[in-house]
């Protein structure tokens, strides 16, 4: 059936019946909060009409059948855990700090665009590299 909350519920459980979708509604913005023991906040999810915004200490995108992480988020570091990382913008990708790989490749049948690459000196003070020359030849 079909229920309105016009103040905060607090349940254990909620389920929909098994032929049924579990359809949260709302004008501004469905959000759901975990708590601990203490009722402390640690962690909450936010759904908006323009956004979806995740607060907690560790964000993870599963595969459907669950058993490999495809993206994970933390204060100290992003993973993406898929077999390739596809750039598909006008601008490609730029690093402001290290990078290491294994190999860069461009699509099969492919030219590699640009590559640019600089080792920042470890002089006193240091140089840090140039920005890569722009590549006009390359402009939409």
């Amino acid at each position: 059936g079909v229920s309105e909350f016009l103040l905060p519920l607090y349940v254990k459980e909620i389920q929909s019946r098994r032929d049924s979708p579990l359809i949260l509604q709302s004008d501004r913005n469905v959000t759901v909060n975990a708590r601990n023991d203490q009722g402390q906040l640690t962690g909450q999810l936010t759904v908006g009409s323009e956004m979806v915004e995740a607060q907690c200490q560790r964000f993870e995108v599963r595969s459907a059948d669950g058993e490999r992480v495809l993206f994970s988020a933390d204060e100290e570091e992003i993973s993406i855990g898929t077999e390739k990382l596809r750039v598909t913008g006008n601008e490609g990708v730029v690093f402001s700090h290290s990078v290491e790989t294994s190999h860069v490749r461009a699509e099969p049948f492919q030219d590699l665009k640009s590559f640019h690459m600089c080792v920042p000196s470890f002089s006193d003070p240091p140089h840090p590299c140039p920005p890569p020359p722009f590549l006009s030849r390359y402009e939409k």
